[in-house]
C-alpha cells in the first residue's frame, strides 16, 4: 500500500529519493563540474519516534495532491499506527502520542518514513535544484556550487528551518568535499568515489567449514568482489579498499584473493512471477538430496495432465536453503528463556500491579490467589 504510492511519487515528482547505494552513485556520477561544488549532508535526529501524526497526515495530503488515494487508505495507514510494546506482562506508555507510533525494524516503518521524507524533499525545493539533493531515509546529501561562507551559512539556516517547521531536528554539514554516505566515501574533488567503513568495524564473514550450503562458500569471495567493485569509481580505488576484506576472508578459512572487475550486469526482464519458494533447513549431517527428493514429489504428484500442474511445477516452485542458527545463537536464546522465567517468578510475587497503588480495588492484594 504505502510502497505504491512512494513509488508514484516518486515518479511524479522526479525527486531523488534513494532506495540502494548504487541510486545515491548514479547520482553523484551525473554531477557535472564536480571539481566546482561543494557537498551539504544532514542528518534527522530521531527521525522515526520524532514522526508526528500530523507530519504524517500533512505527507498523505501531499500525497494525495499528486496521486490517487483513497479514504479507506489513509484510514488504513492511519489505524496502522497504533502499536502496544509489552514487556514481562506490562505494557509501556509513551509519553507523548500514546495511540501513534512509527516502528523501526520492518517494512512498515521505512515505508512511513520514505513517505515523510519524500514530503520534506519536496519542501526544500525551493533552496535546491531537484536534481541536486536527495534523501535516504533519516540522511540527505546534496551538492551546490561554491558560496561564500555566509551565503552558505544561509542556507543551512534555511535547512534547519524547514525541518523545524515541522518539528524535526537536523545536524548539517556544509562545505564539504569529501563525505562518507551509506558505505562510500565520495570525492568531489577527485571525483572518485570508494568503499568506506565506519571507524573500529571490521568485517566478519561465515567460516568455509562452516554449516552453510556449498553454494553460500563457494560464491562469498566472488560476492564481496562484486559488492567491492561497484562502489569503486576505477580499479585503483578497489584495489586501495580490498586488504581489510581480503584479511577477513582469509580468516575465515578464503585464500581467494579479491579481483576487480567493472562488468555491468545487463538488466534483465523485469517479468515478474507469482513463485512459491521451499526453505528445508541445511545440515551437512544429512545425506539425502532434499531438493532432488522434493522437486522428484512435485513431478509425481502434479504431472503434466494434473489439473493443478500450472501453479505448481518446476517454473514457479523453487527451492533454497536455509540456515540453521549457530551454537552462540542457541545458548543465548537458552539463557534468555530461563532468565526470563525467572523475572516472571520473581514478579509473581508480587500482591499488586496497579499503576496506581492507592486506587488499587483490593487494597493492594489484587494479585492473591484463593
Amino acid at each position: 500500500m504505502l510502497d505504491s504510492i512512494n513509488m508514484k511519487l516518486r515518479e511524479i515528482t522526479g525527486l531523488n529519493q534513494w532506495k540502494n547505494t548504487s541510486s545515491v552513485i548514479d547520482w553523484f556520477n551525473e554531477l557535472d563540474s564536480k571539481k566546482d561544488r561543494k557537498f551539504i549532508k544532514f542528518d534527522i535526529v530521531d527521525f522515526y519516534p520524532s514522526i508526528s501524526p500530523d507530519l504524517l497526515k500533512k505527507s498523505l495530503d501531499f500525497a494525495r495532491s499528486h496521486t490517487a488515494i483513497t479514504e479507506e487508505t489513509i484510514n488504513t495507514i492511519m489505524h496502522c499506527r497504533k502499536c502496544v510494546l509489552f514487556n514481562n506482562g506490562k505494557a509501556w506508555v509513551k509519553q507523548e502520542n500514546q495511540d501513534f507510533d512509527v516502528t523501526m525494524g520492518g517494512y512498515d516503518g521505512a515505508e512511513v518514513c520514505e513517505l515523510v521524507g519524500i514530503y520534506l524533499l519536496y519542501k526544500l525545493k525551493h533552496l535546491f535544484n531537484e536534481k541536486d539533493f536527495g534523501i535516504y531515509r533519516d540522511d540527505g546529501l546534496g551538492s551546490c556550487t561554491k558560496k561564500s561562507g555566509p551565503e552558505m551559512d544561509k542556507l543551512r539556516k534555511s535547512i534547519v528551518a524547514v525541518f523545524k517547521g515541522e518539528g524535526l531536528k537536523i545536524t548539517v554539514e556544509t562545505n564539504l568535499t569529501t563525505t562518507n554516505y551509506l558505505d562510500v566515501t565520495f570525492d568531489l574533488k577527485k571525483e572518485l568515489y570508494y568503499p568506506y567503513l565506519k571507524p573500529n568495524s571490521k568485517p566478519v564473514y561465515i567460516n568455509r567449514q562452516s554449516n552453510h550450503p556449498p553454494s553460500i562458500t563457494r560464491q562469498l569471495p566472488s560476492m564481496i568482489s562484486k559488492r567491492l567493485a561497484s562502489i569503486s569509481s576505477n580499479e585503483a580505488s578497489f584495489n586501495q579498499a580490498k586488504p581489510i576484506y581480503e584479511q577477513a576472508l582469509r580468516k575465515s578459512g578464503y585464500n581467494e584473493p579479491l579481483g576487480y572487475s567493472n562488468k555491468q550486469n545487463k538488466p534483465g526482464k523485469n517479468r515478474k512471477r507469482k513463485v512459491i519458494w521451499y526453505n528445508p533447513p541445511y545440515s551437512e549431517n544429512t545425506n539425502i538430496n532434499i531438493a532432488k527428493k522434493f522437486f522428484q514429489l512435485l513431478a509425481k504428484h502434479f504431472p503434466k495432465e494434473h489439473p493443478y500442474h500450472k501453479l505448481f511445477n518446476r517454473n514457479n516452485v523453487k527451492l533454497s536453503y536455509s540456515c540453521m542458527p549457530n551454537i552462540e545463537n542457541l545458548i543465548t536464546s537458552h539463557n534468555r528463556k530461563k532468565l526470563k522465567a525467572q523475572e516472571v517468578d520473581a514478579n509473581s510475587t508480587q500482591k499488586c500491579n496497579c499503576r496506581n497503588k492507592d486506587s488499587c480495588p483490593l487494597k493492594g492484594k489484587c494479585r492473591e490467589k484463593n
